[in-house]
């Protein structure tokens, strides 16, 4: 192995000489939990969208291992002079030679998916080594897809989401949690007398929120937000989907952009294929890399009919409003519109799991469709007045599946009413991040 890759080697793990690293106080809800696995044999997965924080997150679960340091190897592999199967052997191999064989060693493998046939080096490495914990990060799951059966068994995937609103709130030193489920009393002790700087906050985080780095800009800089995410976070990742599957680059964003132009609406594949002028299966097959690259989230329609969901519309969402806005360059002042509607259904979509809608051929619809043990639609009417007109769906939902709950996501209004035979919340966009987040348990 020459030289150079030994110094660069090193320079990546200043730990080896006894320097000390600088890293970033604020940890990812995500931390925690990977925490948990550490003692595992098991590879652990990190993947996620761009700039999410990936690479913080790997090392500062460096700074918490309690180990000798010429056990601890991180390889970032974005720079291009690793990014040969041989050259990342050699490297890994240099690692393992110094290392203490008698005692857990940890190897973090930073941006994977840059590195060609990489499961095939992984998988030697984890059957033939002992004490060995690899870690690894990737900016989509294309690959880790494609290779889940080479490394059957031998993997634990965790995807890293855009920033939360919880965890926006909590690097901003705002109270985030809630304790009990008397929502409306703890609001009421906790939250409103600060519900001006919440909804102030929930405006940035709509333009700015999803990622880390953009946690200390200024709101004014709308040029830099927009810039960072545009040439950061879009365009990589639409290069990264490109250079995995061979499509065509242009075809890819000019999709994305008509996808998120109609953001939290139905779509045709047909019509898409039309204006794109290619072929419908080219345009489908487009939709789920964007959706694997975790630039955009698809619904179905709610029914029990699996063949009905895939034949009938979907909806689509961006991963997050602030993408939308840059994408289609609106505004920092669109959260104060019409439009801001939809972004709050983006987010709250990405928010729950299990998301779908309901839509009649009276077009009759119902936002937002959590499946679980119980039923829970879910209405966005993000506006200062809600009339009996804007629950008028979610009763006919509620009637239709025998459903006793309900939820109405508002701007400001948060109250519990029972019509009809349905207990229906109220709540604001915000409000509702945070609850949310209760019944999650996180």
């Amino acid at each position: 192995m020459e030289e150079r890759h030994r110094l660069l080697l090193t320079k990546q793990n200043p730990w080896w000489k006894n320097e000390q690293v600088t890293l970033p106080s604020f940890e990812r809800d995500l931390h925690k939990e990977l925490l948990k696995y550490m003692s595992h044999k098991q590879i652990l997965a990190i993947v996620g969208l761009r700039r999410v924080g990936k690479t913080i997150i790997m090392k500062q679960l460096i700074q918490k291992l309690d180990v000798k340091k010429n056990n601890i190897c991180y390889i970032s592999f974005d720079d291009i002079d690793f990014q040969t199967y041989t050259i990342a052997e050699d490297l890994i191999n240099y690692f393992l030679e110094f290392s203490d064989k008698h005692t857990i060693r940890y190897l973090f493998l930073d941006e994977i998916q840059k590195l060609p046939s990489w499961p095939d080096l992984i998988k030697t490495i984890y059957d033939t080594e002992e004490n060995i914990k690899i870690i690894m990060s990737g900016s989509a799951s294309l690959d880790l897809q494609r290779y889940k059966e080479t490394l059957a068994g031998r993997i634990l995937t965790f995807q890293l989401p855009v920033l939360t609103f919880t965890e926006y709130l909590r690097y901003y030193t705002m109270p985030h949690t809630l304790t009990s489920n008397n929502i409306i009393h703890e609001y009421d002790v906790t939250f409103a007398e600060k519900k001006e700087r919440y909804q102030e906050l929930f405006k940035t985080y709509l333009v700015k929120g999803a990622f880390p780095e953009l946690l200390d800009v200024d709101i004014q800089e709308k040029d830099f937000i927009k810039k960072y995410i545009k040439e950061s976070i879009i365009e990589k990742a639409i290069v990264d989907i490109a250079r995995i599957t061979k499509e065509d680059e242009k075809v890819i964003y000019e999709l994305f952009r008509l996808l998120s132009n109609s953001t939290a609406r139905l779509f045709e594949i047909v019509n898409l294929a039309n204006i794109l002028t290619v072929n419908r299966n080219r345009v489908s097959r487009c939709i789920s890399l964007l959706e694997q690259a975790f630039l955009l989230k698809i619904t179905y329609n709610f029914t029990a009919s699996v063949a009905k969901q895939v034949r009938a519309n979907k909806k689509q969402y961006a991963a997050h409003s602030c993408i939308v806005i840059t994408l289609l360059d609106y505004p920092f002042e669109a959260v104060d519109t019409e439009l801001a509607g939809h972004l709050v259904e983006g987010i709250i979509v990405n928010t729950v799991d299990h998301a779908a809608f309901w839509r009649t051929p009276q077009k009759d619809e119902v936002d937002i469709v959590v499946k679980g043990k119980e039923i829970l639609p879910i209405e966005i009417k993000y506006q200062t007045q809600i009339t009996s007109d804007d629950v008028k769906t979610l009763l006919k939902f509620c009637k239709k599946f025998r459903c006793t709950n309900g939820i109405v996501v508002t701007k400001t209004t948060l109250e519990k009413k029972t019509i009809d035979g349905v207990d229906i919340l109220f709540i604001p966009a915000w409000f509702f991040l945070l609850y949310w987040a209760h019944r999650k348990g996180v």
